[in-house]
Protein backbone atom coordinates (compact mmCIF):
# COMPACT_ATOMS: atom_id res chain seq x y z
CA UNK A 1 0.00 0.00 0.00
CA UNK A 2 1.38 3.40 -0.99
CA UNK A 3 1.19 6.50 1.20
CA UNK A 4 1.56 10.18 0.54
CA UNK A 5 3.79 11.95 3.05
CA UNK A 6 3.28 15.63 3.75
CA UNK A 7 5.74 17.92 5.51
CA UNK A 8 4.26 21.22 6.69
CA UNK A 9 5.70 24.59 7.69
CA UNK A 10 5.84 23.61 11.38
CA UNK A 11 8.15 20.70 10.55
CA UNK A 12 5.51 18.08 11.31
CA UNK A 13 4.97 15.18 8.92
CA UNK A 14 1.65 13.53 8.11
CA UNK A 15 0.54 10.66 5.87
CA UNK A 16 -2.44 10.04 3.61
CA UNK A 17 -3.13 6.41 2.70
CA UNK A 18 -6.67 6.60 1.29
CA UNK A 19 -7.66 8.03 -2.08
CA UNK A 20 -9.60 11.27 -1.86
CA UNK A 21 -10.16 12.75 -5.32
CA UNK A 22 -12.25 10.78 -7.81
CA UNK A 23 -11.54 7.47 -6.06
CA UNK A 24 -11.94 5.91 -2.66
CA UNK A 25 -10.26 3.30 -0.52
CA UNK A 26 -6.57 2.60 0.03
CA UNK A 27 -4.10 3.59 -2.66
CA UNK A 28 -2.85 0.24 -3.92
CA UNK A 29 0.30 1.31 -5.73
CA UNK A 30 2.77 4.12 -6.22
CA UNK A 31 1.19 5.31 -9.47
CA UNK A 32 -2.26 5.80 -7.94
CA UNK A 33 -0.70 7.65 -5.00
CA UNK A 34 1.24 9.94 -7.37
CA UNK A 35 -1.96 10.74 -9.26
CA UNK A 36 -3.79 11.53 -6.02
CA UNK A 37 -0.82 13.60 -4.82
CA UNK A 38 -1.01 15.78 -7.95
CA UNK A 39 -4.48 16.94 -6.85
CA UNK A 40 -3.48 18.05 -3.35
CA UNK A 41 -1.94 21.40 -4.26
CA UNK A 42 -4.00 22.06 -7.40
CA UNK A 43 -7.56 21.11 -6.40
CA UNK A 44 -7.83 21.08 -2.59
CA UNK A 45 -7.81 23.75 0.12
CA UNK A 46 -7.30 21.19 2.91
CA UNK A 47 -6.83 17.46 3.33
CA UNK A 48 -7.49 15.01 6.14
CA UNK A 49 -4.56 12.87 7.25
CA UNK A 50 -4.15 9.40 8.72
CA UNK A 51 -3.27 11.04 12.03
CA UNK A 52 -6.72 12.65 12.25
CA UNK A 53 -5.50 16.18 11.58
CA UNK A 54 -6.62 18.40 8.72
CA UNK A 55 -3.79 20.14 6.88
CA UNK A 56 -4.31 23.33 4.88
CA UNK A 57 -2.58 22.86 1.55
CA UNK A 58 -0.99 26.32 1.84
CA UNK A 59 1.05 24.94 4.79
CA UNK A 60 2.57 22.05 2.81
CA UNK A 61 6.27 22.50 2.18
CA UNK A 62 7.06 19.12 0.63
CA UNK A 63 5.17 16.00 -0.43
CA UNK A 64 6.36 12.57 -1.53
CA UNK A 65 5.11 9.01 -2.05
CA UNK A 66 6.44 5.95 -0.29
CA UNK A 67 5.45 2.34 -1.02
Amino acid sequence: MARIHLKVTTGEEFTVSNAFYGAEGPMADRRSAEIQMSFILTKLAAIGTDQGRTVNTSQIVYEWVQD
